[in-house]
């Protein structure tokens, strides 16, 4: 019988340990914009895949946008893939989720047949779909749907507004598709407010920003308008931050020195957008 001593006990276990814990290879989604109206939702990889070239079986997403906007898709990668857009009324799903009431839902499906992605390094961002959204609006966003949203994660919808990608990431002798999507990740939203209107303030005459331009904090101040809740968008209308808790200071030391776009809910749904210099 073959005895160890502890250091070689210990080795071993560590070699089996290994041999038996993978590495996520998996990507999550973001909303990337081309132009005012004009993004592409894409996949961003959560791992080097080397040379091989991982093969994609399906892929899917649920859009939510203003009521009564469409959406035209304009391509679909990867090549030789066909893409389902499914139209869903708000309305007919506010019973579960009552913010989707004034809102449409385009659940998009696509079947990509084997087709292949290109080799790819860690955090490179693939292409998806490229969407035109309709009619220029001026209010409201453009947003992909979480998977703990609280529609997408309800018992009643049981995982069919989930976000998904099926692909084979293995490079071995078997093409095996697995549900590898991670997260939403990056961008997710865009305002179309911020993107349509040149001077954003309106509405809260009383809210103000402290200090601004501002460096590491800033605190908004009213007299007599309760806030719910606050978000910050840079200038291309991407949101980047929600405050929840917006009387107390806002953290903003972490963002890039540029011009922001406050946005500032109050209590009784009116809001005011104020330009946050960031030094």
């Amino acid at each position: 019988m073959k005895t160890f001593t502890p250091l070689q006990f210990i080795g071993c276990m560590l070699i089996s340990l290994l041999s038996y814990t993978s590495i996520a290879q998996n990507y999550s989604f973001t909303l990337v914009q081309n132009s005012d109206y004009n993004f592409t939702i894409s996949a961003v990889s959560q791992f080097d895949s080397g040379s091989f070239q991982p093969i994609t079986q399906s892929y899917g997403f649920v859009l939510v946008l203003p009521d009564g906007i469409s959406i035209t898709v304009d391509n679909v990668l990867p090549t030789g893939a066909s893409e389902t857009v499914t139209s869903i009324p708000g309305t007919n799903v506010a019973a579960l989720d009552p913010s989707m009431s004034d809102k449409d839902l385009f659940l998009i499906t696509t079947d990509t047949s084997g087709a292949l992605f290109n080799a790819h390094a860690d955090g490179t961002t693939i292409p998806l779909i490229t969407i035109t959204v309709n009619g220029n609006p001026s209010t409201g966003e453009i947003r992909i749907l979480d998977n703990n949203s609280i529609l997408a994660s309800h018992p009643a919808i049981n995982g069919s507004l989930d976000a998904f990608i099926q692909v084979d990431v293995t490079d071995d002798s078997t093409v095996n598709f697995n549900n590898e999507f991670d997260k939403l990740n990056g961008d997710e939203a865009f305002s179309f407010e911020t993107l349509s209107t040149e001077t954003p303030e309106t509405f809260i005459a009383d809210v103000t920003l402290f200090p601004n331009p501002a460096k590491d904090e800033v605190t908004i101040l009213s007299e007599h308008t309760i806030i719910n809740y606050a978000e910050i968008f840079n200038i291309h209308g991407q949101r980047i931050m929600k405050v929840d808790n917006p009387l107390s200071a806002i953290d903003v030391s972490q963002l890039e020195s540029a011009v922001y776009l406050v946005k500032i809910y109050s209590e009784t749904g009116a809001n005011k957008t104020i330009k946050l210099i960031k030094e």
